[in-house]
């Protein structure tokens, strides 16, 4: 195989765009087409569609661009070992964490003791880093749920209480906490599917039988802003949360909701230098203890 041709076929299924694709590999745009179109001649195979939303990866592009992914991934981690000064790592390391609070701590003493590493972050959901995780996109994971993969290596890193927070000037306001039974019929701005914090709460709300008027299901951030704008009351992690004037936090009384968190890596992956290095320095934080309130407290 040409690896020439890969690498370009790679750099436009990251992109979805020949011309991404060649600002990414500092060369001409006509150079990754001829590459991936020798790739698609060579093997007698279609690897894009084009279609009016742009470009699309066939099912054999989908394939091997998850193949490509363990490929590149591992070159990157071979560069780093060979880049290394004496026992010092270095190198590049991918984390998807479901949200920045959780892991910016862990980052912080990583890049302390690791200097040479550089870190990239992602974020999402933990459907979404769960996903990303498998197909090679991150190298670890922050989550926030055990998905009881055979193939993934977890470290717990916490428990932490869902909370409900409201407008300045909502009824609620004055309140320090409420019972989860005064949520029923409570306008209420979700997370999106695949958001744990959303399925810790929708879980206590279904055993107790209690149907918020649920106006809308948005992103993170978009909680806050739509809260904000007084349109009903959000969820967040306790960790998550941070004092805005516009808004409240509650705590809820009787039934409180809770999620957790994780640290994950590939257990196929899990030698690899930058990676080992990462999981170990969690070991060493968590402690067998009682379960921390949050990352934060480690």
């Amino acid at each position: 195989m040409n690896f020439s041709q890969l690498r370009s076929f790679y750099a436009v299924g990251r992109e979805l765009s020949f011309t991404k694709a060649a600002d990414l590999l500092c060369i001409g745009q006509p150079t990754v087409t001829t590459q991936v179109k020798a790739l698609e001649e060579t093997y007698e195979v279609q690897l894009f569609l084009r279609t009016p939303r742009g470009l699309k990866l066939t099912d054999a592009g989908e394939a091997l661009l998850t193949v490509a992914r363990q490929i590149f991934s591992l070159e990157e981690q071979a560069v780093g070992i060979l880049r290394a000064e004496g026992n010092q790592i270095s190198g590049r390391l991918r984390v998807g964490s479901v949200g920045p609070f959780f892991v910016m701590e862990l980052l912080s003493q990583f890049h302390a003791r690791y200097p040479l590493v550089q870190v990239f972050l992602d974020s999402g959901n933990s459907d979404l880093i769960y996903n990303k995780l498998l197909n090679y996109e991150v190298d670890l994971a922050i989550i926030g749920r055990d998905y009881d993969d055979p193939r993934l290596d977890l470290i717990q890193l916490g428990r932490h209480e869902v909370i409900v927070f409201v407008h300045r000037e909502h009824p609620w306001a004055g309140r320090q906490q409420i019972d989860l039974a005064e949520l029923d019929g409570q306008r209420m701005i979700f997370r999106e599917s695949g958001s744990v914090t959303r399925q810790a709460l929708a879980e206590i709300l279904a055993q107790h039988r209690v149907r918020p008027n649920v106006l809308m299901e948005v992103p993170r951030d978009a909680v806050r802003e739509a809260v904000a704008a007084g349109l009903g009351a959000g969820i967040v992690s306790k960790t998550e949360f941070q004092p805005d004037e516009r808004l409240r936090p509650l705590r809820i009384a009787d039934h409180k909701p809770f999620t957790e968190s994780f640290a994950a890596c590939l257990k196929g992956r899990q030698e690899l230098r930058p990676i080992k290095a990462f999981m170990k320095l969690v070991s060493e934080l968590v402690t067998p203890a009682p379960v921390q309130e949050s990352v934060a407290d480690l």
